[in-house]
């Protein structure tokens, strides 16, 4: 019986294709010893600089952020929160504006509601990240909130 050399090209290409999925379950060692992505730093007494005014208010009783930008270019989101023994602790990221747009000067409020209730103690840990910055390796600093805005 001879064999065909194509067929036998064909036939290792055929195996290594339906092999290499195997190679991601078998718990292999290249798969066991890959680096694992490095935990964000908390910075449990540094103020974050340059965030535009954030204050703690309620609505439905429920915690709410309100924060005082300078335009509307500026955004504001929730990254997670977690449970600790007195209260509870939320992460946010406030972004800069995109500098290739063009905002109207004018003071706007962004509120954000969250899910935990007005009588629980909220610490709120904040990072500042340009428009388009990636959050990777990017810290939370301690963000005290105002009692009021500036008239």
């Amino acid at each position: 019986m001879r064999i065909n050399p194509a067929h036998m090209i064909l036939t290792a290409i055929a195996f290594t294709i339906l092999s290499a999925p195997m190679l991601t379950m078998s718990g292999c060692s290249v798969w066991r010893d890959r680096p694992r992505l490095r935990k964000q730093e908390i910075s449990m007494n540094e103020p974050v600089d340059q965030v535009p005014p954030v204050l703690l208010d309620a609505l439905n009783e429920h915690h709410m952020l309100v924060m005082q930008a300078p335009h509307s270019g500026w955004s504001i989101a929730i990254d997670r929160d977690e449970r600790i023994a007195i209260g509870t602790r939320l992460f946010i990221t406030v972004r800069r504006p995109d500098a290739s747009f063009m905002y109207p000067q004018a003071i706007v409020e962004k509120n954000l509601l969250t899910d935990i209730p007005s009588g629980t103690t909220l610490e709120v840990f904040v990072r500042l990240l340009d428009a388009h910055e990636k959050t990777e390796g990017k810290g939370y600093g301690l963000l005290t909130p105002v009692d009021r805005f500036e008239d």
